[in-house]
């Protein structure tokens, strides 16, 4: 019998959206909107939260619904990819999509970041 996803929904300041998901040591992000500069702190404080979590070992941000970047939010992955190393967790990114993948790719940061394919697990409504 594996764990259940038990599945949070926070709108951020600046138009994003975000829903956590929490399974075992697993924590998931996924995120829908536009990332910029006034949706930029909301969003460090949601990730850092999740990663300081006692439960928490590996975040994955998904990206598949975000259509827009900006360098406000690169700052926040690497500060967040940053987090994760000296606590000793696993930081990943999922479903990365047009601008956000050409942007970390242009600014040769893309390399520094685990990715993994977007999975659909089970949804619980608890």
């Amino acid at each position: 019998m594996g764990f259940l996803w038990r599945r949070t929904t926070k709108p951020l300041d600046g138009g994003i959206q975000a829903v956590s998901e929490n399974r075992g040591a697993e924590s998931r992000v996924s995120l829908s909107g536009r990332i910029t500069i006034d949706s930029s702190p909301g969003l460090r404080a949601l990730l850092l939260e999740r990663l300081k979590s006692p439960g928490c070992q590996t975040l994955t941000v998904d990206f598949c619904e975000v259509t827009y970047i900006d360098t406000s939010g690169l700052a926040i992955l690497v500060e967040v990819l940053r987090a994760a190393r000296i606590q000793g967790k696993v930081f990943r990114l999922s479903g990365l999509r047009e601008r956000p993948r050409y942007l970390l790719e242009t600014t040769r940061l893309l390399h520094l970041f685990t990715e993994v394919n977007p999975e659909m697990p089970p949804v619980s409504n608890q």
